[in-house]
C-alpha cells in the first residue's frame, strides 16, 4: 500500500497523543460526560482511578474520531472537553441493551489511521506488527520528515512512524479492531486478520475519496499535493484555484525550490476557478480539465479529482 503524502501527513496528525486505547475506559468517561457539561483531564484522571496518562490518551483519541471537542482555556486554567452534538444525538438513540461504545463504531470507522490499518489487512491478511511498521510506518517517517525539513508545520516536530509504530499498532489499532469485532489475533504482535464482519466493513472503505481535514492551518492541501507530484517526478502540473491560492502556491514553489532539487515544473495555472485541485499531465483527468475552468465547486482537497468531479465527466 502506497500512501500519498497528504494521506500520510493527515494520518500522523490524527494519531498524535494516542499511544494507548483500551476501550474499556471509554464507558466510564463518556457516562460521566453525559451527566455533566464538560470535563477536564483531571476529572477523567479521577474517574479512572487516577490513571492520568490513560485519561489523556483516551481524550486525545475521542477528539480525533469526533466524539469530543476541546475548549482551550487561558494559561493557568485546565482545558475542557465536551461531547459533540452529534455524539449526544447518537447516544440519545442508543438502545438499552447496547453498550455506550457500540453506537460509536462509525466514529472509529471515520478515523483515517484505523481505515488505513483495516485496508492494509484486507490486502495483506496475516500481517504482523513488524511488517506493518516496516511497510506503513516507514512511509509516515519519510513524509513527515519532508514536512519537518521544509518547516511548514509547528505540529510535526519530528519525523515519526506514528500511527504505525509498535505502540500504536498493538495498543490502539489492533485493540480497537478486536474490541469492535473487526480484527482477530492471538498475540499483540500479530499476525492480524480481518474477521468476517471486518471484511464486510472494510469493503466499503474508500481511501481515494478523501477530504483533507484542516488540522494544521500551516499545512495546505495544495502544497501537499504539489510535494507528492514532485516526488513522483511529474513534468507538468495544472492548478485550479483562485488568485490568492495560486499566489500562495507560487510562494511555496519558490521555497521548495530553494531547499530541494525540483523535478517538476508548474507550467500551467488557471485562475478562473474558486475550488482547489492539483493534477499532473499523467493524470487520467488531464484531458478533461478544460471543462472545469469556469465552474465553481466546494474546495476539493485531493491530489486528483475525486468522485464528486467524476459525476460531471462523460467518459
Amino acid at each position: 500500500m502506497i500512501l500519498p503524502k497528504y494521506v500520510a501527513v493527515q494520518a500522523y496528525l490524527e494519531a498524535t497523543g494516542t499511544a494507548f486505547a483500551d476501550l474499556k475506559y471509554l464507558e466510564p468517561l463518556i457516562t460521566a460526560m453525559l451527566e455533566r457539561k464538560n470535563m477536564t483531564i483531571e476529572d477523567g484522571r479521577e474517574i479512572l482511578g487516577f490513571k492520568s496518562d490513560i485519561a489523556k490518551t483516551i481524550f486525545n483519541l475521542l477528539q480525533h474520531i469526533g466524539v469530543l471537542v476541546i475548549e482551550k482555556k487561558p494559561e493557568g486554567e485546565l482545558d475542557t472537553f465536551t461531547l459533540t452534538n452529534f455524539t449526544k444525538f447518537v447516544l440519545d438513540k442508543k438502545k438499552p441493551e447496547q453498550s455506550i461504545v457500540q453506537p460509536l463504531t462509525p466514529f472509529f470507522l471515520s478515523w483515517l489511521p484505523f481505515k488505513i490499518f483495516l485496508k492494509y489487512l484486507q490486502n495483506n491478511p496475516g500481517a504482523n506488527l513488524n511488517e506493518i511498521r516496516t511497510k506503513l510506518g516507514a512511509q509516515i517517517l519519510r513524509h513527515t520528515s519532508d514536512i519537518k525539513a521544509l518547516r511548514i508545520s509547528d505540529i510535526i516536530r519530528r519525523g515519526a512512524y506514528i500511527p504505525f509504530n509498535e505502540m500504536v499498532i498493538a495498543k490502539v489499532l489492533a485493540n480497537i479492531g478486536e474490541y469492535l469485532g473487526l480484527v482477530t489475533y492471538e498475540k499483540n504482535t500479530g499476525p492480524y486478520y480481518l474477521s468476517p464482519l471486518g471484511k464486510y466493513v472494510t469493503n466499503s472503505i474508500d481511501l481515494l475519496n478523501f477530504q483533507f481535514k484542516n488540522l494544521d492551518p500551516k499545512i495546505s492541501p495544495m502544497n501537499l499535493a504539489f510535494l507528492d507530484f514532485v516526488e513522483r517526478g511529474g513534468t507538468n502540473l495544472i492548478a485550479f484555484s483562485n488568485t490568492e491560492g495560486l499566489d500562495a502556491l507560487r510562494e511555496f514553489y519558490r521555497m521548495v525550490e530553494e531547499k530541494i532539487a525540483l523535478r517538476t515544473l508548474v507550467r500551467i495555472l488557471y485562475t478562473k476557478s474558486n475550488f482547489n485541485a492539483l493534477i499532473s499531465t499523467d493524470s487520467a483527468f488531464w484531458n478533461f480539465t478544460y471543462r472545469f475552468s469556469n465552474i465553481t465547486y466546494d474546495p476539493i482537497k485531493v491530489l486528483e479529482f475525486n468522485s464528486k468531479i467524476m459525476d460531471f465527466i462523460e467518459v
